[in-house]
């Protein structure tokens, strides 16, 4: 009978070994599935067009085109002259200076109104000072009696044909065109005995 009994506890124990043996086997199994389907998700970097800055668009200003005339007496050579922004009439009487090589230095800005434009030339323009050395050839003067007239017709042609539109049907000599000296004095050449009056229009160079 005792020896049954043992027999008995002996197979409970083995029973019990293996149903543990078992259990921790399936908690094992189970640990290692969930370790191993776990996954990361790796970071995904922002692309580098998404922050780049939108190009400058801003229109730049266009570029026109006026002429100059260059000349006198009525016979003018054109030449182009590029400009940007809205056309001043010192914009074209610098033009002709960078072109011809003439000091064509105002004393104050061209006033305009009804009446037509009042151009004031400084004391150290070439009216005045002469034409510089050396000369451009293409605008080559001999004496002060060619340049100042050329000059001085050179300006008012540039400014009547660039302000009033003759392909309109307007006339560019509607546009009065005075010149005066700094001080508000009138144009005075003393060694040509000639003087310009600063309340009459320009229209050509007087005889000395």
């Amino acid at each position: 009978m005792k020896h049954v009994l043992k027999q008995a506890i002996l197979i409970s124990a083995v029973l019990g070994v293996l149903a543990l043996t078992v259990t921790g086997c399936g908690n094992s199994a189970g640990h290692s599935s969930s370790v191993s389907t776990a996954s990361s998700v790796p970071d995904i970097p922002a692309s580098s067009s998404a922050v780049q800055s939108a190009p400058d668009t801003a229109s730049q200003p266009e570029v026109q085109q006026a002429t100059l005339y260059i000349g006198r007496d009525g016979d003018f050579k054109e030449y182009p002259l590029e400009y940007e922004g809205e056309l001043k009439p010192e914009t074209l009487i610098q033009g002709i200076s960078e072109l011809t090589g003439w000091d064509l230095t105002l004393s104050d800005e061209v006033t305009t109104g009804k009446g037509g434009m009042t151009v004031s030339f400084a004391s150290i323009c070439a009216l005045f000072s002469g034409p510089p050395e050396p000369q451009k050839e293409e605008f080559f003067v001999y004496d002060a009696e060619t340049l100042i007239p050329t000059i001085l017709d050179s300006v008012r042609e540039t400014l009547q044909e660039n302000f009033v539109d003759s392909a309109s049907g307007g006339d560019p000599d509607s546009l009065n065109i005075y010149y005066c000296a700094e001080g508000d004095q009138p144009l005075t050449f003393e060694n040509m005995n000639v003087t310009i009056p600063m309340d009459t229009p320009y229209t050509s160079f007087p005889n000395g």
